[in-house]
Order: structure tokens, then sequence, then C-alpha cells
């Protein structure tokens, strides 16, 4: 069954991308990328995760493009894939790299003060030169 999910995650991923990058024209969501699908197992939601490249102030105008597109999206993958029902979509902010991003800060600024303390390196003695 995971095969089959991971096909259909995939499949709905590659098409959705396409009708952005051709079919829309809406100048919010031109800089969005798709980055997974999770289709729930009963088939009746599709839980689609994107990013917007150095979003800034933009990153809530794309929200309202790709929902306001969500249902030329969706009549569309009707059109392109074989499926008996097509799921709702549901686009959502892609947090998971900036979530890396601070844990790695967090990780270096804890590797600089284990090894250069809170003031900086440690400074020593004539002695241990």
């Amino acid at each position: 069954m995971t095969d089959r999910m991971s096909r259909i995650d995939e499949a709905l991923k590659r098409e959705i991308t396409l009708i952005l990058q051709e079919e829309i024209n809406d100048p919010r969501i031109e800089h969005v990328t798709i980055t997974s699908v999770e289709v729930t197992r009963d088939m009746t939601l599709a839980k689609i995760f994107y990013v917007i490249p150095d979003e800034g102030p933009g990153g809530s105008e794309a929200a309202r493009g790709l929902k306001s597109a969500s249902g030329f999206i969706r009549g569309e993958l009707s059109r392109r894939l074989p499926m008996k029902k097509m799921p709702r979509i549901s686009f959502r902010e892609d947090t998971a790299e900036k979530r890396q991003e601070s844990v790695d800060s967090l990780f270096q600024k804890i590797e600089d003060e284990l090894f250069n303390g809170p003031e900086g390196p440690p400074e020593r003695n004539e002695d241990e030169k």
C-alpha cells in the first residue's frame, strides 16, 4: 500500500508542478516550488507542501494565490490523472527548511560556547605554550 501511495504522491506533485508552470498566470505564485505531496490513506485529502524562495512580504500573497487556484488545479488533476475520485487539495507552507536552519543555528551557537566559552576562546598561561 505504501508503494502505491508514494506513486500517487509523486504523480500529484509532478502534475501540480506542471500546472503551476504552464497553466496558471498568477504573479503571486510564479516563484512557488512544490516540495512534497501527502495524500491521506482514505484518499480524501492531498496536502501539498510548498516553499517560496527568498520569501518576504509576498508569502501571504502566494498562499492566497494558491488557495484561489486550488479549484482549477483540482479540475486539471482530474482530467490528467486516471483516479476514480480526486482528493481535495490543501496547500501548506513547507517550514522544514526554516526549522532546519534554526536547529543548525542553535547547534552552531552551542558548539561555539563549548569550544570558545561565552566570552570567547580561553586564554592560555605562559606555561601551557
